[in-house]
């Protein structure tokens, strides 16, 4: 009968173990968790977001509509050539308006001027005021063609996101990805950033809300994100509660087997 029960008890403290070493906890994995539960909160204003600027080599769509389309058309004809001396440069690939390395770009009209510095609205109304001139009621629409992010990692699809919109969150990037994969880090996931000539790196949790306060939570052209996978981290784990785990459940064994021996 003690027999029997030193068994069962024995295999049942090796189950333990080995529940131990596989589980998991959910808020490991749910974004934002120290958010009330099923309750509204209010986290507070949202910051404003900072407005990227034009910089040399920025390749622009410049895409420009009037009343008489004609006055308008040398703007958004695709394979116009490219002309050096100062005249207009634009890519015949791209359908974009090259900044030179002195941050001047060159457009039909205006010609060269320095865009290097102004956000896309300030460089709208001014493309707008300057057309005035020569086309009625200019509309003017100005984008990035070459800025992007690269997301790297353990999430479902790594690639090379295009900024087709000036404001983008790391949210918004993770989700044209497919998001994260379940055996990923998501407390810890790395922004690789380029600023004034130098690069520098954040972190950021998204299992807190204080992600939306982290200033890389909005992407900037040229940023990197990595994930790191969530096994190396289990595996330290499960290696740290192995190491505890391994002597005492020998040191149990040893004497569940001497006491069933002095109980014959």
């Amino acid at each position: 009968m003690i027999r029997q029960f030193l068994t069962k008890w024995s295999a049942g403290l090796v189950l333990f173990v080995l529940y131990l070493q596989s589980c998991t906890t959910p808020r490991e994995f749910v974004y934002f968790n120290d958010l009330a539960y099923m309750k509204d909160t209010l986290l507070g204003p949202v910051k404003p977001f900072r407005e990227q600027v034009i910089a040399p080599d920025d390749m622009l769509s410049i895409q420009v509509s009037a009343l008489n389309p004609e006055d308008v058309q040398m703007f958004n004809i695709t394979g116009l050539s490219t002309q050096a001396g100062g005249n207009m440069m634009m890519d015949p690939q791209t359908r974009g308006f090259l900044v030179d390395k002195t941050g001047n770009v060159s457009l039909p009209y205006i010609g060269e001027f320095k865009a290097q510095g102004l956000t896309v609205r300030e460089m709208e109304m001014f493309v707008v005021e300057r057309l005035r001139k020569y086309v009625k009621e200019p509309v003017v629409r100005v984008r990035f063609l070459n800025h992007f992010i690269s997301v790297l990692g353990d999430v479902n699809r790594p690639a090379m996101i295009t900024m087709n919109f000036e404001r983008l969150t790391l949210s918004e990037v993770l989700a044209q990805v497919g998001d994260l994969k379940t055996t990923a880090v998501r407390n810890n996931i790395l922004v690789v950033r380029e600023n004034n000539g130098y690069r520098t790196t954040g972190r950021v949790d998204l299992l807190s809300k204080t992600v939306f306060d982290n200033p890389f939570y909005y992407m900037q052209n040229r940023d990197v994100i990595y994930v790191e996978p969530v096994q190396a981290y289990y595996v330290n784990r499960t290696d740290r509660i192995s190491r505890y785990l391994g002597p005492i459940t020998a040191v149990l064994s040893i004497g569940l087997s001497l006491f069933a021996v002095l109980t014959r």
